[in-house]
């Protein structure tokens, strides 16, 4: 009898002994303050649109045909070439990407790159050197109709050459759709001895 009353005194001491948190007095948070969170939409916006920019291979005339965001686009996704022929990359894929960044849909891939090889279901990656943009966010403007006017500093580094530093600038507009929820539409790069 006296050892079952000690073993239920022991079970009830550890229970209570947890069910008491003790908070100390300089971390007692009020529930307003607690409700209360503060952050800069504006950076929020930003730093999405500066990952997108990062991500982009897609500059100036390239934006005038389907053909050119898709093969201005496979850097972005070598990653992502197939296992068996790493000439090539996976429509799906290709598709996905093009439309989470440029909102372009239903591409007519039987017109793409139809001078080189051919895979069914799959992109033929031309092979050339390329050049990796690094942006920063100078401004973001929004505009009347809801898009956004993106100015920024970008390093160009091409494979073949010394880095150019110039200022872009980028049209961006809502898609909910797309994964990041913004397309690129236009970006633009002055430079003047720079062919893209």
């Amino acid at each position: 009898m006296k050892k079952k009353f000690i073993i239920s005194l022991c079970i009830t001491l550890v229970i209570s002994c947890l069910s008491v948190v003790i908070i100390p007095k300089n971390q007692v948070v009020s529930a307003q303050e607690a409700k209360t969170v503060s952050f800069d939409e504006s950076k929020v916006l930003e730093t999405r649109f500066l990952n997108m920019l990062n991500h982009n291979f897609v500059y100036n005339d390239a934006f005038f045909t389907v053909e050119d965001i898709v093969n201005c686009s496979m850097p972005a996704l070598l990653e992502l070439r197939d296992t068996e022929d790493d000439s090539f990359i996976a429509q799906n894929y290709v598709s996905d990407y093009v439309y989470d960044m440029y909102g372009i849909e239903d591409i007519d891939y039987a017109v793409i790159n139809t001078q080189f090889e051919q895979k069914t279901d799959f992109v033929y990656i031309i092979p050339r050197g390329f050049t990796v943009f690094k942006h920063t966010i100078l401004s973001v403007t929004e505009n009347e109709d809801g898009s956004f006017t993106v100015k920024t500093k970008v390093i160009a580094d091409a494979h073949d050459s010394e880095e150019i530093t110039d200022i872009c600038t980028s049209l961006i507009v809502p898609n909910e759709n797309s994964r990041f929820g913004y397309n690129i539409i236009s970006s633009v790069i002055d430079f003047e001895e720079f062919s893209i």
